[in-house]
């Protein structure tokens, strides 16, 4: 017994002592986006070789994947975080659709895409990258919520260290303490793409820019071994640069290489490094990261000989994994909340939205979910959070950081239709949204539209309630547009140029996402110039006074091509002589839209009813409701029927022709419609003499919105070439 005691002392200090002797082995993981995948294949074979590390430096993708290693995540879960991570939706700030606020849900509809510019100081300002980062951020505090928040990286599991870049000075600036996700979401602001981050005194972009492969900084932390992977784009024959953008990349590439090359070359015999071959497979390829994790596991089985030499027996690794394991994260109740006012001037409509989370035990994603609809007001840049100690209670701090291209926005879009045969219409949309008036959210918003309908808007938007479910928005809008009188849709009697003036105060609720209701005491005035036909036919002119009440559900998962949802849009506006209307009327308008998708086929089922009563010709003149269109009752020019009483039924298909899955694809769809419809100038001819009619089209969903290229039908003999820029929705009744 006493012998066996000694045996198993003495092999324990021999273990020790073995331990002691081996190189401390530091792993480098370089950036590259997408190829960054590869350093999840090396991990996998250095856990079946039974390799430990004593250190990880990583940069950018690299820091990413460094960084979940040096938590306690092991290959295995950080290749499952990498096969759940939707890239298309990392790659918008944004939450879904169906979960933004109504207000830029219908924002959407109008400008359908282009670019949001900032008014700042009387200056067009423009966004620092065309992605903020904010689900990024918090996908990695979510990953990352087990190691805590603030501490140095040497008490994780493996000592870590990220590398950045300070865009102001151009200078390398590596984290060895403070908040890790930070840190690695710091380290990966690919210029022009994420937007840089300001931490701990920096401006911080890419550290691939200033050290892609941060060697000197492993041996800073005592390496004496290493293991690099290098993952860096390599240099485009001259042949195949074809582009501003190849030649752009291309200079970026040879700058990040000079210095990578300069790292490299001070590696000594016992290193290893490890080139796996992507080929083609470019840093935005996120859709073939399980591709370029198995080019990284062949690249590690090129170099097992070299790798096995810091290999370790059985016992000593489970020594290793033991360590190398991510703490139990037990989530605590939130206490209480801290928005920090600092750098956003309606912390306050943040702070409602978040409130409700005080008292409750903690759970990340309802956190993400509440931050996004808070973000999805659209004025913040990025919120995050983090959770804190105070007073031995744990709570959560909250940071709002204003868009710094704001406080003030532009958005601009244009609508276009020309059926090759003379007749075309155009609609230019302008709006600017001054943010911020108050902490509560409160913002004016201001619309210009020139084309076939002119109009002039100016609201003013106060949200209030405990979660700023309650609005009210004085408003004042002029509006004028050109409408035929004619037989049939073919011959025009005469046309008249209808303009309405309107002052409005609305008063709305926003249960949640996907409702809102309103109802609104409105004043104006409605005349009606001719401008085309006979005296016969005179100009009409009345006051109108009256209430309007309307319901909005919207759920719809895009405003171009939606695959599933619904977009219910009814009103009912009474016009009421006690309150100022030349006489008494009723106008209802109705427009409904589903989507139904079975696999790469949608169908998109629509009703459209507009109708009014009462009132007589000087109160109807504004319940005017148009059709035609592509998909509007097709066959007809945009716009070319109208009367008071409308309606349409109508069956949409659609296929995507393009790979879905691609991250950076054009969305191509081919499709076609079937419709009825008609047009009645009173309630009693309603369901008269209905019109059938049809289109085939071919859609693309561009960076400026839907553009379709179709024919269509109408019974009659109506038919038309259409050239369209717009939604297959429309914003309005």
């Amino acid at each position: 017994m006493l012998r066996h005691c000694l045996c198993l002392i003495v092999l324990s200090v021999c273990s020790i002592a073995q331990a002691a002797q081996r190189p401390k082995t530091c792993l480098v993981l370089g950036g590259g986006g997408a190829r960054g995948a590869a350093h999840i294949g090396v991990l996998e074979v250095l856990e079946r070789e039974r390799i430990p590390v004593d250190c990880v430096v990583g940069t950018s993708m690299g820091a990413i994947v460094g960084g979940l290693y040096a938590a306690g995540y092991d290959a295995t879960q950080i290749r499952d975080v990498l096969d759940h991570i939707d890239w298309k939706n990392m790659f918008s700030d944004d939450p879904s659709r169906a979960e933004l606020p109504m207000r830029r849900k219908q924002d959407e509809l109008r400008f359908l895409g282009g670019v949001e510019l900032g008014l700042r100081d009387g200056k067009i300002a423009f966004p620092r990258g065309a992605v903020q980062g904010q689900k990024l951020q918090l996908l990695l505090r979510r990953l990352l919520l087990p190691v805590g928040i603030a501490q140095n990286f040497d008490d994780l599991a493996v000592p870590f260290r990220a590398v950045a870049t300070d865009i102001g000075n151009g200078q390398r600036v590596v984290f060895d303490s403070g908040d890790l996700a930070m840190a690695i979401r710091a380290s990966m602001s690919v210029p022009a793409a994420f937007a840089p981050l300001r931490y701990q005194g920096h401006m911080l972009v890419d550290g691939g820019i200033s050290d892609n492969v941060p060697i000197d900084v492993a041996r800073a932390m005592g390496a004496q071994r290493m293991i690099v992977v290098d993952v860096g784009e390599r240099l485009t024959p001259a042949d195949q640069l074809n582009s501003p953008f190849a030649i752009a990349s291309q200079m970026l590439t040879v700058m990040m290489k000079k210095q990578t090359d300069a790292q490299l070359a001070t590696l000594g015999p016992d290193d290893v490094l490890l080139t796996p071959e992507l080929g083609d497979l470019g840093s935005a390829n996120f859709d073939r990261a399980p591709q370029a994790v198995q080019i990284g596991v062949a690249a590690a089985e090129e170099k097992l000989a070299a790798l096995r030499r810091d290999a370790v027996d059985a016992d000593d690794y489970a020594r290793f994994t033991q360590a190398h394991r991510l703490p139990k994260f037990d989530p605590p109740l939130i206490a209480f909340l801290d928005v920090l006012h600092d750098r956003s001037r309606t912390a306050g409509y943040v702070e409602q939205h978040l409130s409700g989370l005080v008292g409750k035990p903690f759970d990340a994603r309802t956190v993400d979910q509440r931050i996004g609809q808070a973000y999805g007001e659209g004025s913040y840049e990025r919120i995050g959070y983090e959770l804190t100690r105070r007073d031995g209670e744990t709570g959560l701090t909250v940071e709002p950081v204003d868009k710094g291209w704001g406080p003030n926005f532009l958005r601009m879009g244009l609508r276009l239709s020309d059926n090759f045969n003379g007749a075309n219409s155009y609609q230019l949309i302008a709006q600017a949204n001054f943010t911020g008036l108050n902490d509560k959210g409160g913002e004016s918003r201001n619309r210009v539209q020139l084309g076939q309908v002119t109009e002039l808007y100016s609201e003013f938007l106060q949200p209030f309630g405990d979660r700023g479910q309650y609005y009210i928005a004085p408003y004042l809008q002029y509006r004028a547009n050109d409408f035929p009188i004619n037989e049939g849709g073919e011959i025009n009697y005469a046309e008249y140029r209808h303009t309405r003036g309107v002052g409005a105060l609305e008063f709305g609720f926003t249960p949640d996402e996907s409702w809102q209701f309103s109802g609104a005491l409105e004043y104006g005035r409605d005349a009606a110039r001719l401008r085309i036909g006979t005296p016969d036919f005179p100009n009409i002119s009345s006051s109108f006074g009256g209430i309007v009440a309307r319901a909005l559900f919207d759920n719809l998962d895009s405003s171009g091509f939606p695959t599933h949802g619904t977009r219910l849009d009814v009103s009912q506006e009474y016009l009421i002589a006690a309150l100022g209307s030349t006489a008494s009327a009723q106008i209802t308008r109705l427009r409904w839209d589903t989507a139904l998708t079975t696999g790469a086929n949608t169908y998109l089922l629509g009703a459209n009813l507009s109708s009014s009563s009462g009132g007589g010709r000087d109160v109807q003149i504004a319940a005017y409701s148009p059709l035609g269109g592509l998909t509007n009752l097709s066959g007809y020019t945009e716009g070319q029927l109208f009367a008071t009483q409308t309606a349409l039924l109508r069956g949409v298909y659609y296929r995507r022709l393009t790979d879905a899955q691609n991250l950076f694809s054009v969305p191509v769809y081919l499709g076609g419609s079937l419709e009825a419809g008609g047009y009645w100038q009173s309630r009693r001819q309603i369901g008269r003499d209905w019109i059938g009619a049809g289109s085939v089209f071919l859609g693309v969903d561009t960076f400026f919105g839907p553009i379709f290229l179709g024919y269509g039908y109408a019974q009659g003999g109506h038919n038309a070439l259409y050239l369209t820029f717009g939604s297959l929705l429309r914003s309005e009744p």
